[in-house]
């Protein structure tokens, strides 16, 4: 029973991830950025400030 629970975990887990480079469709007015680069260029560019959310991903 562990190992089919370990085993159904793993597989929600492995199916839930997000290709690398993939973008979520964004919900309202704030764009967000999901590169470091790619924010701190529009940053330079537009002016505006940078806010970093560091999210810490378990394993």
């Amino acid at each position: 029973m562990r190992i089919a629970l370990l085993s159904l975990t793993w597989l929600i887990c492995a199916c839930s991830a997000e290709p690398p480079g993939k973008q979520r469709i964004e919900l309202g007015t704030v764009q967000w950025q999901r590169d470091h680069d790619t924010a701190l260029a529009l940053s330079a560019k537009t002016g505006k400030p940078v806010f970093l959310l560091f999210q810490e991903v378990p394993g």
